[in-house]
């Protein structure tokens, strides 16, 4: 899907507050650009073919072998490769959520089941492959580590695909980098564009056992990753304690705001990070976009694209408490 996602800031000219992408917005990137732009002069040459140096930098910090890391263009780089090494069999996609899991599974010819939970199907064959982000996107639900890790032991010739690139706005534990490549049927991907606030540079990695990752390298374009993202990439690891995510402080503003945009009479849904499913009793999502952005400079989420939700939900990202405010303030004038 090229067109639909959320951070469609590119749009607008006069949105002031970002609420349709699932990022923290307020990171401090000034020693990041600084970094960046002394390595400016690497771009008049070809980045590593394979992006080895960041993928070893990567392995160190999580405690696996630089084998169970491949690092790519974007989590979104990962699903297709691994659509494209396991096409034509059954994928299995807890919905609703990202749709580039199923866009890339039909691309590949893949045959999609849609399911509602883990527990849901216990018919997963050997070769499937079952898509859960977790936490999940748009409902930013956590399914909770014991019941994956149960499912995954019970199906060991089934494939799981865990996207946790929300995994750094959740105090829920999910699935750990050594945990995947023990498993041996599992690949976790993350991304840095969550993790450290950078959608603009296109960055994330996926871990697991090597034959999987072997698998997804014999399938990867050279080049990929560009050497702005490679050095950027480099850097972020290195300084990653500047960019702690607060996710209780998050999850709490969530609450916050939850308890007040249900007091309007807009229905919101249980999450456990810092993102937020509503639905409108009344008119469209894509209307109260148009209303916020041109009104009030404040762009949300139109979830109505997301499998088996409707024109009227829409979502959003908590932010700071004074956006969060003006956000409050402008959906009571929209409800009168």
């Amino acid at each position: 899907m090229i067109q639909g996602h959320g951070d469609d800031l590119y749009k607008y000219n006069k949105v002031e507050i970002n609420f349709s992408t699932n990022i923290f917005n307020h990171f401090n990137h000034s020693a990041l650009f600084a970094y960046l732009a002394e390595r400016l002069p690497r771009i008049t040459s070809y980045p590593e073919p394979e992006p080895l140096t960041l993928e070893r930098a990567l392995a160190k910090r999580l405690g696996v072998e630089p084998e169970n890391v491949i690092a790519t263009n974007g989590a979104t780089e990962a699903i297709y490769l691994i659509a494209q090494c396991f096409k034509g069999g059954d994928a299995h996609i807890l919905q609703p959520t990202f749709a580039e899991y199923a866009d890339a599974c039909r691309l590949h010819g893949c045959n999609m089941k849609t399911i509602a939970s883990l527990g849901e199907d216990d018919s997963f064959k050997a070769g499937d492959t079952v898509w859960l982000c977790n936490p999940n996107n748009p409902t930013g639900k956590v399914t909770a580590r014991e019941e994956v890790v149960r499912c995954i032991e019970a199906h060991p010739d089934t494939i799981f695909i865990i996207d946790q690139s929300y995994s750094s706005y959740t105090t829920h534990k999910v699935l750990s980098a050594g945990e995947a490549v023990g498993l041996k049927n599992v690949l976790i991907l993350n991304s840095m564009t969550k993790d450290f606030g950078i959608p603009g540079l296109r960055l994330g990695y996926v871990t697991g056992g090597w034959k999987l990752t072997d698998r997804l390298c014999s399938k990867r374009m050279p080049w990929s990753v560009n050497q702005i993202a490679i050095d950027a990439g480099l850097y972020l690891v290195d300084h990653s304690d500047d960019y702690r995510v607060d996710a209780a402080g998050l999850s709490l503003e969530r609450e916050r705001v939850a308890a007040l945009i249900s007091a309007m009479g807009i229905k919101t849904y249980t999450s456990d990070s810092n993102m937020l499913l509503c639905e409108l009793p009344e008119r469209t999502a894509a209307e109260l976009k148009e209303y916020l952005v041109n009104g009030y400079g404040i762009l949300i989420r139109n979830a109505s694209n997301f499998e088996g939700l409707t024109e009227r939900h829409f979502r959003i990202a908590v932010q700071t408490v004074g956006e969060d405010d003006k956000l409050i303030k402008a959906l009571k004038k929209w409800m009168e």
